[in-house]
Order: C-alpha cells, then structure tokens, then sequence
C-alpha cells in the first residue's frame, strides 16, 4: 500500500541503519537504544580481554630470564659480582661411610683472579696423607708442587683426584668446575645461556621452582637444573647432566647454610647423598676474603722449579 503523502517526485533516499533505529526508538522508545548496547557489548569485551591480559601479566609464572635476575638480586647483584677482581676461600671435604662416619677429609685453599683474558686459579691442598701441594697455571703452562718439590702436574692431579678420567681433562678442571659452581647464580648471565622456568616441584616436602638451563651449542652441550626457593630466590639444590641425552644419571648438589660474605649471598654447605638417602660427602667453606689485592705474578710458577712442557 503507497502512501498518501508521499509525492511522485519524492526520491528514494537510503537512511543509515543507526539513524534508522534511533527514528524507531523515538517511536517506540526502549530502556537502552541498540547502538549504545552495541557499543557497551564491544567495550565490555574489550575491558574483559584487557583484564584477562592483566590478570595473565600478573599471576604467570616469571619467565626464565626474569627467574634469573631474581635469583641474581636475592644473591647480591650483578653489579656487586663484578666489582670482585681477586679472592680466596677454603674448602674443607669430608667423605663419609654408610654409618655417617667421617672416612676421609682434606682442605684446599682457592685463589683466584679475575682478567679481561680470563680467570687465574692456584689450588693450595692439604691432602690426607699430610702433603701440601699446589697446582696452577700461567702463561707457559701448568706447574705444580708436593711438599715444595717439582712433579709433573697431570700425575699429579690424577693421584689426589683433581682430575676425572677424560683424556682431554686439565690437571685444573674438578677445581674450575668446583669454582665455577660456586659462582651461581652470577654465571647465568653470562652469553648463551638458555634459561626456561620449568614449572614447580618439591624438595624435601617444600614447594621449590625449576630453572632448567641449556647452552647456545657454541658454548655447551651440557643441562643444569636449578631447583629455586620461591620465596628467597635462593638455590637449594643443583643437578648436573653433562650432555643433552635422554636417561642421564646428574651429578646432584644440595646447597645450604646461606651466609653474606660482604655484599654476595654464599652458600657455605654443598652435600652429595647416596641412593639411599645418606650422606656421601660434604664441602664446607669457610674463611671467604674478596678483593683481597693478590699479586699480580701470584699465579707465576716459583723460580726454582723447571717448566714441563704442556
């Protein structure tokens, strides 16, 4: 049916369809027009998905890079590490039987020095049999002493168990393993290191996050695993897997007794268990100096020994 007042010359002409139902509801009003529902539909979605972002940015787990600066803060700081240039400490080991009976015990001094080129090191051990040996290393190679007497560094090293069974082993490697240990968490800033937060665990019965760490192939092909309180950020326990292989028995350190030596936080007790839950052997340290200003031909093989060729 046409309209009676609609002229033959009027035009057609296209309204918009929010007009269009603005011109209903004036007609027929409603409590909320359709645009704005529309509108407040879209903005509530919005706000919802910004909440959720928010809520995600705050409750998710840390990434393994932010994980790594916690653990770094809790422990001293960056800036704190690299202020140390020099330093010693002493290592005392005991090794225990099934009964939990001190079987054998030694003590080694570490020293140490920190250059652009590298790290020098110079291990001064008191063994069980009561030799005073020291072992390191300088520009033209490893040198080392028993009771002040030249030996050759390799035999050395492979008759007081600094040095595991690789061929390619240096007479210094358990001690630059052991200091490199030390080191951590400092040393997970270092280039290529591939952290990733792996989720929670438990440690003797208390919740405890896992930090599994992985290498830019260029620089390792081994794994840590770091098991991390939650709320100091300190490390209670670290596992070792030497390759990236499926089925690899770590190497396991339980780390305790956290004492500042200056401005680092220091673990002064790493534990070995057995498989059945008893101690193994333990590593106490003890008398930690920083910046103690060493020498800077401390690491030089004494005068009157002869140089072996390496």
């Amino acid at each position: 049916m046409k309209s009676p007042f609609k002229s033959k010359d009027q035009e057609n002409v296209s309204v918009p369809w929010q007009a269009s139902m603005e011109v209903k509801d004036l007609i027929k009003p409603i409590t909320i027009r359709r645009v704005r529902l529309v509108k407040t539909a879209f903005a509530c979605i919005v706000g919802l998905a910004a909440g959720i972002f928010a809520f995600w940015l705050i409750f998710s787990p840390p990434s393994g890079e932010t994980l790594v600066k916690e653990m770094i803060k809790a422990a001293g700081g960056i800036d704190q590490w690299k202020s140390i240039q020099d330093g010693s400490f002493v290592r005392a080991h005991r090794l225990y039987n099934e009964t939990g009976d001190v079987i054998k015990q030694s003590e080694e001094t570490f020293y140490f020095k920190n250059n652009p080129g590298g790290q020098q090191l110079l291990i001064n051990s008191k063994t069980p049999q009561g030799n005073q040996v020291k072992v390191s290393r300088d520009e033209t190679g490893y040198w080392a002493l028993r009771n002040e007497l030249e030996v050759d560094p390799v035999r050395l090293a492979k008759e007081e168990e600094f040095i595991c069974d690789d061929e390619n082993c240096s007479p210094l490697c358990a001690s630059e393993m052991a200091l490199y240990r030390m080191s951590f968490p400092f040393r997970l800033a270092d280039y290529g290191v591939r952290p990733r937060n792996a989720g929670k665990s438990t440690l003797n019965g208390k919740e405890v996050i896992l930090l599994d760490v992985t290498y830019d192939p260029a620089i390792g092909k081994d794994r840590w695993v770091f098991y991390v309180d939650p709320a100091t950020k300190l490390i209670r326990k670290i596992e070792h897997y030497p390759t990236l292989k499926d089925n690899v028995q770590p190497e396991e350190v339980f780390l305790s007794d956290f004492k500042r030596e200056g401005n680092i936080m220091l673990s002064h007790s790493n534990k070995y268990y057995r498989s059945n839950g008893r101690i193994l052997e333990e590593y106490l340290i003890t008398d930690v100096k920083f910046n103690s200003e060493l020498k800077s031909d401390f690491f030089d093989r004494p005068q009157q020994i002869s140089m072996i060729a390496q």
